[in-house]
């Protein structure tokens, strides 16, 4: 056991809290922690086990409202709203800086916010990200730094990727595989669309746009992580990390 303040091991048990929840004390600098110590976790009212089953349910390939989950953990429907924002925030640094190889691009809309993605048919990885508008002078700067100079670009023939190197396109107005290439498509990010779309109006029923980055990531957690028991693991993991910020 390692100490939630000075990250000394050693720590022995203490006793425990009012609420049955083991303590421990570190002989380095004698300070009293617990395992959600100087976690997200700190200060948080709910149990363990609720806490496995809102990561659980976040964890699912659609994941859950507010609602419904306040609903099945028996907690205010506030605090389910602080539980899924919790999550969203964690996996923010889960977000890929690069989908080298060859990729897709498409534009999309979301509350009025245009959102620009991109997907790897190489590793398999999708990038979502906030953008002001599809300017040519807007658009191929993120795509150059994501995919590099070295990847192969397949997007529509929307004016805004003109600047691209290494670059084919696919009429959309006509077809939506290249009928002189086949290969060159962008069914997968569209496939993506589809998916978050999706979980926008049946599950959330809409992205509020000020929070939009974060449905973005939580998007990005699934698909980018296709196995049900890895996203468990790895949330479990962010959720106890040592972190300075107390959110619940």
């Amino acid at each position: 056991m390692f100490c939630r303040f000075c990250g000394a091991a050693g720590a022995h048990r203490f006793g425990k809290d009012r609420r049955h929840r083991q303590r421990y004390k570190c002989p380095h600098c004698s300070k009293v922690f617990l395992r959600r110590t100087n976690t997200v976790k700190s200060g948080s009212h709910l149990s363990d086990p609720q806490w496995e089953m809102a990561l659980k349910l976040f964890a699912t390939r659609a994941g859950m409202s507010a609602a419904d989950l306040s609903r099945v953990l028996g907690i205010n429907p506030k605090t389910a709203q602080k539980l899924n924002r919790i999550f969203r925030h964690v996996v923010q640094g889960l977000r890929p800086h690069s989908i080298p190889g060859v990729s897709e691009w498409d534009e999309s809309m979301f509350s009025k916010q245009w959102v620009l993605g991109g997907v790897s048919r190489d590793s398999r990885q999708c990038l979502l990200e906030c953008i002001t508008d599809r300017r040519e002078d807007t658009m191929c700067p993120r795509v150059l730094r994501a995919a590099g100079p070295e990847g192969l670009v397949f997007t529509d023939e929307h004016l805004g990727y003109n600047g691209l190197y290494r670059h084919m396109t696919v009429c959309h107005s006509r077809e939506f595989v290249n009928s002189d290439a086949r290969f060159v498509h962008t069914n997968t990010q569209e496939g993506i669309w589809g998916h978050c779309k999706t979980l926008s109006w049946h599950i959330y029923r809409g992205f509020p746009k000020a929070s939009l980055p974060q449905f973005l990531s939580e998007c990005m957690f699934r698909y980018n992580i296709r196995i049900y028991s890895t996203r468990v693991s790895v949330l479990s993991a962010l959720l106890s990390r040592k972190t300075n910020s107390y959110l619940v």
